[in-house]
């Protein structure tokens, strides 16, 4: 009894200590949800923070709307935690309000404005970037504000490690190089895969290289990956090879919707292609191209290599197959397996 006394007012201290106002910014989403999680955690168990927890988004909820919360009492508890996102959406006028709120912000709550996006941008107009910094100034007197940066692909292998040392296992060099250039950059999913290795291996137990090949490498989105950059750099025994790998994996019964999955993944793909033509025609640098397509500068400096086998005619061409395929499989005119191999003979051959 008295642990449980103890736990609930160590809870109400960590609440208290809560600043009213945050700004969350930056491309890294992997820390932004970690710190908005690690946020959640100080008010306590699952029931505590449905009271007084809500989560908003800018683009479906009005300002107002939003500040009247972060203005009404919380129940039973010190603070509130509102988290609102894509603050950076808003327009001028809507962030004067918050700048407003900011000025002198209800301190019974503890309002977190999310803005996946790099919130300095020299890209801006001078007003925006203007009201942009007023808000982060005012925050940053109130509050606090957090900039995340996407973690270089020399970073990742430091990261991956840490990971791996929060699970109780070690992994040695060869296989974080495996798992970093399997993975790239996206840190959710090198999160899943530590996390589905460290289970695989034990506690105090190394991953290595054979471990990973035997349980990342048969990941399908994965090969998925993998299939498309073969597919993109005409490379044909291998492009036909991984995509037969995929419906091996495949279950019988699961075939068709597994297929409309790997065209629906194509046509976001070979749309990237034909957009990072475009940017380059328009001479924009690489790393403008990176915040246009919301990816790192080693999957532009990939794009940008895959798309010169490509005429923008024969992009778009790519696309109206991969709409006739979709159509084909969901007739059910043939089976989905040929109907994709079909497909991928005429890129290869485009």
């Amino acid at each position: 009894m008295i642990k449980n006394n103890s736990f609930k007012n160590s809870n109400k201290k960590s609440i208290e200590s809560l600043l009213p106002i945050y700004l969350l910014t930056g491309e890294n989403n992997w820390k932004i949800e970690k710190s908005i999680s690690r946020l959640k955690m100080r008010f306590g168990d699952d029931s505590e923070r449905e009271l007084n927890f809500q989560q908003f988004d800018f683009l479906e909820v009005s300002v107002d709307d939003i500040l009247n919360v972060c203005k009404t009492l919380p129940f039973l508890s010190s603070k509130r935690l509102v988290i609102a996102r894509n603050v950076h959406k808003l327009s001028n006028d809507e962030l004067e309000k918050i700048i407003e709120y900011a000025k002198s912000p209800s301190p019974y709550c503890c309002l977190v404005l999310i803005a996946e996006t790099v919130w300095d941008n020299s890209n801006l107009k001078n007003s925006t970037r203007k009201i942009r910094d007023k808000l982060k100034n005012f925050i940053g007197k109130m509050g606090k504000v957090y900039d995340f940066r996407p973690i270089s692909f020399r970073g990742l292998e430091s990261w991956v490690r840490e990971r791996c040392r929060e699970r109780e296992v070690r992994i040695n060099p060869a296989a974080v190089y495996l798992l970093t250039n399997f993975l790239g950059n996206d840190l959710w999913n090198l999160e899943s895969e530590v996390e589905k290795l460290a289970i695989y291996v034990g506690k105090g137990e190394v991953i290595d290289q054979k471990t990973v090949q035997l349980l990342v490498a048969g990941n399908p989105d994965i090969n998925i990956f993998k299939f498309l950059d073969y597919l993109s750099e005409k490379k044909e025994s291998e492009a036909y090879s991984s995509l037969r790998s995929i419906f091996f994996r495949t279950k019988p019964g699961k075939l068709q919707i597994e297929s409309l999955r790997i065209l629906g993944t194509m046509r976001w793909y070979f749309k990237r292609l034909l957009k990072i033509k475009s940017l380059i025609e328009k001479k924009i640098d690489i790393k403008q191209m990176g915040q246009i397509l919301s990816a790192k500068n080693f999957a532009i400096k990939k794009l940008k290599n895959q798309q010169k086998n490509f005429s923008k005619k024969d992009l778009r061409n790519c696309i109206f197959y991969l709409l006739e395929a979709d159509e084909g499989i969901k007739r059910g005119k043939q089976k989905a397996e040929i109907i994709l191999e079909t497909l991928v003979s005429k890129i290869l051959n485009i």
